[in-house]
């Protein structure tokens, strides 16, 4: 992979161009080229799952309908195919998220020609995020595509639709997304590119040899499959960051700034994010001046789940504001697609998609992120319109992409278009006639994104170059910058914590994966282990030193006492709980006294500083009230009580009365958990109310207690 520094991105020829409008589309037609695979099947991944329905409806073809076992299907149907998945080794935040790949049980059956690579090859924080499928040397997809969960619609959105389900048989939100299929020098360019990136991943040279033997003779291109385009320059954009001496790549970043820069008409982007620095000061410049094109941008009302909403969508709140300051000229429009009758969520918006003038289609992985411009692997494909026919032949997409949410058909928006145009109006006076007709009242629908976000996650949020880099973090940068704000927030607090914890989780990702500790790892032998421990006598002394290990590397004691109350029987692990919460709590302030009087220096914060003058002052109230109301983390509480002058049998009283209406409310809490788990009878559901209950109440005493320390 060359860098970007001085060579153009690489442009490579195809003879056919197709664009696939949402997961209906772009699944069936992926299928029906799987089928069709005779020599090699060539996945890269930031997502994917075995159980996917690739055809949801109709009549059944005798083909298996899921990924998995339709590729086990075609590996037995054609005696020379080989098959070859590379996957992110995704971040720990996301496990709950994805399905179970080389963990415990192997959703994917095994196959002697199915080999699978999780690529790590990246930063610290940085992904895999290309998403591509290679086949036979002949045909390559790329765009915004996982063949993964939650991604299916279909272009009508509609918000009942029954296939639209998880492989648990749980439904999610409507889902748009675009995907490009080219054939010809381009495939075999992102082959290339896929051989490329497995070698880097450590997938050895298997791939590679399978490749040797050139395209196959047979077109796995699906039948019905109308080309967009034809015979064609395609240009192939990447972003590859800095690792391991491999020099950067920054063309996505730098082809977005060029298309930019030369529309004359009209931008008109989807995208998932709008964060990139880079980006949107080009898209600022071009607002400002007096002759220049329109801006029309199509986001998600919401970017996803609740940390992106408090750190993605604030970011975009800023860049929207950004963009406004700068339409001096009235250029500018965000909308974002409703789905009226939504029982839970919003439409997703996942394309990365830019149109400019019809003249330019652009199609790819990355993101409208810092980090897809220097951190993440991504890929986009782009063309330029060379003729009139070919301007048409993009203009046609354009009216495809917007049908759905105006409830016109495409030709009948390129019609309107046409009349508002012969007046002097453009794509804003387009869209905003067509959307003030009114559609039915189930129909999708446009509306104007104001972006705005609560005030207080725009102070909470951290500093925008850890949240979303735009190249690789070192250690030395990031203390550096959370150095920076001597008044660092709890958030940003939380987020160096969160590093350093991802730091632990990577050093025992290597060790699981290159020691024998990975073979220890098997979930049934955990669950077993657990078991055994629940059941010995030397099993809560263990769990009550591990208890204090885990506190000391600050990992939440509500956690803790959680996994006490669910490990043990009732009273045992009201007694572990116990017992590791004042253990902890002594250990901490040992640490504490021993870190010294500059620890309060470096913890900051008037939070810290706060609680320090209460617990020297009032030490058993003050350590009663915060032990049951932690207005501080517990680890911290504790450091700061080694450098007070409290006395022992006051820390440890307080902390013992303190922590023991909670872990009581926790264990009940605990209890009924697991009962309505097992059983979702009134007795259950009743034990579950009284934790919920008795947690409520005790937040309501601590705070009363709270108050009168701070009245005294």
């Amino acid at each position: 992979m060359k860098s970007s520094n001085n060579d153009r991105p690489q442009q490579a020829g195809t003879e056919r161009l197709a664009a696939l409008v949402d997961g209906e589309d772009y699944f069936a037609t992926v299928r029906a080229s799987i089928l069709r695979a005779r020599r090699r099947i060539i996945i890269a991944a930031w997502d994917i799952h075995s159980r996917i329905e690739l055809k949801r409806g109709g009549r059944d073809d005798g083909h298996p309908r899921e990924l998995g076992a339709l590729l086990i299907h075609q590996l037995e149907r054609a005696p020379e195919l080989e098959v070859f998945i590379l996957l992110w080794d995704y971040a720990p935040i996301y496990a709950l998220e994805r399905e179970p790949l080389f963990f415990g049980h192997d959703p994917w059956q095994q196959h002697p020609r199915q080999h699978f690579c999780k690529d790590s090859a990246h930063p610290l924080a940085a992904s895999q995020h290309q998403k591509l499928v290679a086949i036979d040397g002949r045909i390559a997809y790329c765009g915004g595509f996982d063949l993964g969960q939650w991604r299916w619609d279909t272009s009508a959105h509609r918000a009942d639709d029954p296939h639209r389900r998880d492989p648990s048989g749980e439904p999610y939100p409507p889902f748009h997304d675009v995907q490009l299929l080219v054939d010809a020098e381009a495939a075999g360019a992102l082959e290339r590119l896929l051989v490329e990136r497995w070698q880097s991943a450590g997938g050895g040279s298997a791939l590679a040899n399978a490749c040797a033997a050139g395209p196959t003779d047979e077109d796995p291109w699906p039948s019905g499959v109308a080309p967009l385009l034809r015979d064609i320059p395609v240009t192939i954009a990447l972003t590859v960051p800095s690792y391991q001496g491999r020099p950067e790549v920054r063309e996505v970043e730098q082809l977005y700034r060029e298309q930019i820069a030369s529309a004359q008409r009209f931008l008109y982007l989807e995208n998932q994010y709008l964060s990139a620095r880079t980006v949107v000061a080009e898209l600022c410049r071009s607002l400002r001046r007096r002759q220049g094109p329109e801006i029309v941008l199509l986001l998600p009302e919401q970017t996803g789940s609740w940390l992106q909403q408090r750190t993605m969508d604030v970011m975009r709140a800023r860049r929207l504001a950004s963009l406004r300051r700068a339409d001096r000229h009235g250029r500018f429009k965000v909308y974002c697609p409703q789905v009226p009758g939504l029982t839970a969520g919003t439409p997703m918006v996942h394309a990365k998609l830019l149109i400019a003038d019809d003249r330019i289609l652009r199609v790819g992985s990355a993101n409208l992120s810092n980090r897809s411009m220097g951190l993440d692997s991504e890929c986009d494909l782009s063309v330029t319109a060379r003729d009139d026919a070919e301007v048409s032949a993009i203009a046609a997409l354009r009216h495809r992409l917007l049908a759905p949410w105006l409830g016109l058909a495409p030709a009948e928006i390129g019609a309107r278009e046409q009349a508002i145009q012969a007046q002097g109006g453009g794509l804003i006076a387009t869209i905003e006639h067509l959307r003030s007709q009114g559609q039915a009242a189930s129909a999708p629908r446009l509306a104007e994104l104001d972006g705005a976000v609560d005030p207080d996650w725009q102070r909470q949020l951290p500093d925008e170059r850890l949240v979303d880099p735009d190249r690789p973090l070192d250690p030395a940068q990031v203390t550096t910058l959370l150095a920076e704000d001597h008044k660092a927030t709890p958030v940003r607090r939380r987020l160096a914590l969160a590093l350093g914890l991802l730091g632990v989780f990577l050093t025992l990702a290597a060790l699981w994966r290159w020691t024998p500790l990975g073979a220890w790892l098997d979930p049934q032998a955990l669950a077993d282990a657990a078991g055994r421990l629940s059941g010995t006598l030397w099993g809560p002394p263990l769990a009550t030193i591990g208890f204090v290990i885990a506190s000391l590397a600050a990992v939440p004691v509500t956690l803790l006492i959680l996994a006490s109350a669910l490990l043990f029987d009732p009273l045992t692990g009201i007694l572990v709980a116990l017992t590791g919460s004042t253990l902890s709590a002594a250990a901490g302030r040992l640490l504490g006294a021993w870190l010294g009087r500059g620890l309060l220096d470096r913890l900051g914060g008037s939070t810290v500083s706060r609680i320090a003058h209460r617990l020297g002052q009032r030490g058993l109230l003050t350590i009663l009230t915060v032990r049951i109301v932690p207005v501080a983390p517990f680890a911290v509480l504790n450091l700061v009580a080694g450098v007070l002058p409290l006395r022992w049998r006051d820390y440890l009283l307080g902390t013992l009365l303190g922590m023991l209406p909670g872990i009581l409310a926790l264990t009940v809490f605990a209890e009924g958990l697991i009962a309505v788990l097992g059983r979702a009878d009134p007795r259950a559901l009743a034990l579950l109310l009284v934790g919920i209950l008795a947690l409520a109440g005790l937040a309501w005493v601590g705070r009363r207690l709270l108050k009168d320390t701070r009245d005294g």
